[in-house]
């Protein structure tokens, strides 16, 4: 089984190389046509970050870092080669160091949708709870950022962790008015209408997800809980 999961995560791989190598290749013809010097930098920049993601996911993690480092020294003037490597730090255990790079992101950033929503998670991760609710609000403030529900879904799920449940609740049908497609909203909107004793109403969120979403050990309990209730 461990050789079989190395190869998905080698196939994987090939391909994300596949797909910056198209990029790479891409961003040399433009350079022919006399794109601004800038741009190319940027366009580089941007392709050593993907490349220092995919090295990452790939457990490689000095030719992550070192991915990163040229990324955010062809273009340190744009937020994702910032954020980037907040989450190396991050995921290689220095946190205090990360907090620093995801706070350059914003700054270079300051109303960018997934530069806040990044820095949201960050803090939620972090134990910041409320700070990080701040930041999704911000996010999903941001018109031009296409994930949205996805701010305001982690909007809820942090509020869950104040604890703050009428805020989550709040979250979770901002999210679904967003997307309803949101399976992760409908459960947790679920499991907390079911906490208030409006088990209709959960069973109805639970049968959305269901139909939406894999059953998950959560559901699975909650729906237990929610036959025992309606056939009392």
């Amino acid at each position: 089984m461990l050789i079989r999961a190395n190869n998905i995560v080698n196939k994987n791989f090939r391909l994300m190389l596949l797909i910056v190598c198209s990029l790479s290749m891409t961003a040399c013809q433009t350079a022919k046509s006399s794109t601004p010097e800038e741009t190319k930098k940027t366009s580089i920049a941007k392709i050593y970050d993907r490349l220092g993601m995919a090295y990452l996911e790939a457990h490689d993690i000095h030719r992550a870092k070192q991915k990163f480092i040229m990324a955010l020294e062809k273009a340190p003037d744009i937020p994702e080669p910032w954020y980037s490597m907040g989450y190396f730090l991050e995921t290689t255990g220095n946190r205090e160091k990360a907090k620093e790079y995801y706070l350059k992101a914003v700054q270079l950033a300051p109303t960018r949708g997934d530069v806040l929503n990044n820095y949201g998670t960050f803090l939620c991760r972090s134990g910041e709870y409320k700070t990080a609710v701040g930041y999704f609000i911000k996010a999903a403030q941001d018109t031009k950022y296409l994930e949205q529900a996805s701010a305001y879904e982690n909007a809820g799920l942090c509020s869950l962790k104040i604890p703050d449940q009428k805020l989550a609740m709040a979250y979770f049908n901002k999210t679904l008015e967003e997307d309803p497609s949101r399976s992760k909203a409908l459960l947790e909107l679920s499991e907390l209408n079911y906490q208030k004793g409006k088990y209709d109403l959960a069973r109805i969120q639970l049968t959305k997800y269901l139909q939406l979403a894999k059953p998950s050990s959560q559901s699975y309990l909650l729906e237990k809980k929610l036959d025992k209730k309606l056939q009392a």
